[in-house]
Parts: C-alpha cells; sequence; structure tokens
C-alpha cells in the first residue's frame, strides 16, 4: 500500500494554568527589573558621602519647603524635614551660619540635597530649566552641592527679598528692577555672606547658591527619619 496523506485539524490543549504563565511571566519579568531600576537603596557608602545639618543649633530655622505640602507641587516629597550636604558643602553652609550670626541673623533652610528621581517629578511641573534643572543632568541639588536659603532677623523675622521663596517669576531674579531697594539691599547681604563662605550665586533664584569648588555625582539615596 503506497503512502497515503490524510488531512487532519489538530488541536493543542493547554490549562488555564499553562495559558497564564506564558503570557504574564515576561510581563512579570520586565516589572521586576523596572522596580530593581527604580529603587533607590540607602547604602553605608551614601552615608559616608553625607553629613546632616543640626538644625538644632543656634541661629538656623528649619523650612524644608518639600517635607511638607506647602510647597509649589503641593506634595510631600521628602520623609522629613532634614538637611543631607557632601561634608565640604556642610561645612561651608556652618561658616556661612557664622557670618550671619556676627551680623545678627539668622539662616533660613528652604532645601539641600534632593534626591535624583524627584528631579523628574518637579521638571514636569515647572518645565522650564532656569528655575529647575533638567533631569538628565540633574541640579546640583542632587549631588547634595547646593542649598536654597534665605534670612531672618534676630527674632525668627524673615527678610524681605522681593519674592518669596520658590515663586518661579522674573521678580525672583537676582537683578530684578522691580522690587523694593530693601529687598535689593537683603539680596546683595544674603549674596555677600555666601560667596564669602564659598557658594556662587545663581541669577534666576535669589535663595539658591552652589557650591562648585568640587565635582560629585548624582545620588538618590533617600535619608531614615528617626
Amino acid at each position: 500500500m503506497k503512502g497515503q496523506v490524510h488531512n487532519c485539524t489538530c488541536f493543542l490543549y493547554f490549562s488555564g494554568m499553562d495559558i497564564l504563565k506564558y503570557i504574564l511571566f515576561p510581563a512579570i519579568v520586565l516589572i521586576g527589573l523596572q522596580v530593581d531600576a527604580q529603587q533607590t537603596p540607602h547604602t553605608d557608602k551614601d552615608l559616608l558621602e553625607f553629613k546632616q545639618l543640626d538644625f538644632k543649633q543656634e541661629a538656623i530655622i528649619n523650612r524644608m519647603a518639600y517635607a511638607d505640602t506647602a510647597n509649589f507641587m503641593h506634595q510631600k516629597l521628602y520623609p522629613c524635614a532634614e538637611c543631607w550636604l557632601r561634608p565640604e558643602v556642610h561645612d561651608a553652609l556652618v561658616k556661612a551660619l557664622e557670618l550671619a550670626k556676627k551680623k545678627g541673623l539668622q539662616l533660613v533652610i528652604y532645601d539641600c540635597y534632593r534626591p535624583y528621581p524627584l528631579q523628574f517629578k518637579m521638571f514636569e511641573i515647572v518645565n522650564d530649566p532656569r528655575y529647575v534643572a533638567k533631569p538628565g543632568k540633574g541640579s546640583n541639588h542632587n549631588r547634595g552641592a547646593a542649598v536654597d536659603i534665605s534670612l531672618a532677623d534676630a527674632e525668627g523675622n524673615l527678610l524681605d527679598m522681593g519674592s518669596g521663596f520658590d515663586e518661579f517669576t522674573e521678580r525672583s531674579h537676582y537683578n530684578a528692577s522691580a522690587i523694593s531697594k530693601e529687598a535689593k539691599r537683603n539680596r546683595r547681604l544674603l549674596k555677600k555672606i555666601m560667596i564669602e563662605a564659598g557658594f556662587s550665586p545663581y541669577p534666576h533664584e535669589w535663595w539658591h547658591f552652589d557650591y562648585l569648588k568640587n565635582e560629585y555625582e548624582t545620588a538618590e539615596f533617600i535619608w531614615d527619619c528617626d
């Protein structure tokens, strides 16, 4: 008998669990990889490279803006109101504090180190590199090498700076003309103190000062709160 070819319709049977495995397993792997990439571990190396500012010392006021919802994003971004900086930057800020104290003034701290992933969220809202650095390069805040700061008198009253912190308008530019003489004088005073302490001013935000004597990598760790 010669060989014959028979036409047939063949079925492969898979259980419901088999189907779920083939469909869902690759997705689970991808999701797992994505989560791992977004994690921000707090390692011993991170701790060694940063130093916490002591807000209990005299003549310093804690106004860390992103530790509650009273900021331009209306979101709490930090777990608690702590200021972390590179050790050299921390020491320069303490020097600025001593200079302010000699003038009968206090330092008001709005922001210090900012975890790098948060830069994306901020730029989505502001989307203006004059006021929020593009996430690609990152801000010196993401490196622990910048502070947002102002001055207060001995009683804790904020000095007039001509605009509020994080007011993203031309009034916040250091050389803004549409502000009072008193505000201009206070900006010059803040700038003088910070430059003498080792910081560099930023022309579009009177409150922002960078420490540019060393280069640092961006960091992602989020500090633990007591």
